[in-house]
């Protein structure tokens, strides 16, 4: 597997001749309760994806390290990147990528509010990039899915899963310095009625920034969560090569 980062640029030419098809990794710098770094997405992500690539043999690009934070924006630690800068930034690497000669592009974040910003991003390079092809790898499906069988807790909310079981166990099995599980904790937020349809600053219904219960988050857990996830990304990846005729696998 290779990462474009540790390429000379001699090294990365080659790669792409070889190899035309690489994966963004996105993160986020934002509050995951008092026992997770505040960069914890960007390792979750990037050991996802560098597991992708070794398991496909397509190439790992650098991480972009800050996202779009805007519910948890009002916690000490989150940094953002507006919704427009965000966009306009992978809009400039999906050109870099297109300009080095690749021919597929992935994108994968673990931070669920960078996705509308990759989508548009996507969307307005589509007419333009008619020989490069974009895909977004939202697999997350198949680890909620499987989060269903495993975790021991039960949900805070349908749909936002923060801080809580399953992120802490994922982080436990792809970043465990970034974790201090003695100091977890449990905190299911009260929620509003309209919590769903209008803009709400999560400070507004947690002081912790915990969704759930982080104590019951696990390694093992973790294990079986990620390789959920990854194995639905590995499926999508190895599609789409097959589509276009691009050769892959383990060891390239």
């Amino acid at each position: 597997m290779k990462e474009w980062r540790n390429l000379t640029w001699p090294e990365a030419k080659e790669a792409v001749e070889e190899m035309p098809v690489c994966l963004l990794p996105l993160g986020a710098i934002e509050a995951h309760g008092p026992h997770m770094k505040l960069d914890v997405d960007n390792h979750i992500c990037e050991e996802q994806c560098r597991r992708v690539c070794a398991e496909t043999g397509i190439i790992l690009m650098p991480t972009i390290p800050v996202g779009q934070v805007w519910s948890l924006n009002r916690f000490p630690g989150t940094l953002t990147l507006s919704y427009h800068t965000l966009i306009a930034v992978i809009k400039d690497l999906l050109y870099s990528f297109r300009k080095r000669g690749f021919e597929l592009v992935f994108i994968h974040s673990h931070h669920y509010g960078n996705v509308p910003a990759v989508k548009q991003a996507v969307r307005e390079c589509y007419d333009e990039f008619r020989d490069m092809k974009m895909v977004i790898l939202e697999e997350r499906q198949s680890m909620r899915d499987k989060a269903k069988e495993v975790c021991t807790s039960p949900f805070a909310h349908p749909v936002f899963w923060h801080a809580c079981e399953v992120e802490t166990s994922q982080a436990l099995e792809c970043c465990p310095d970034r974790v201090y599980m003695e100091r977890a904790i449990c905190d299911y937020p009260k929620f509003p009625e309209d919590f769903d349809s209008t803009p709400t600053y999560w400070d507004e219904v947690t002081s912790t920034g915990v969704m759930g219960d982080a104590k019951a988050g696990t390694k093992d857990k973790g294990k079986v969560l990620t390789e959920a996830e990854v194995n639905a990304m590995v499926r999508l990846v190895t599609y789409e090569m097959q589509k276009m005729n691009l050769s892959g696998g383990k060891g390239k």
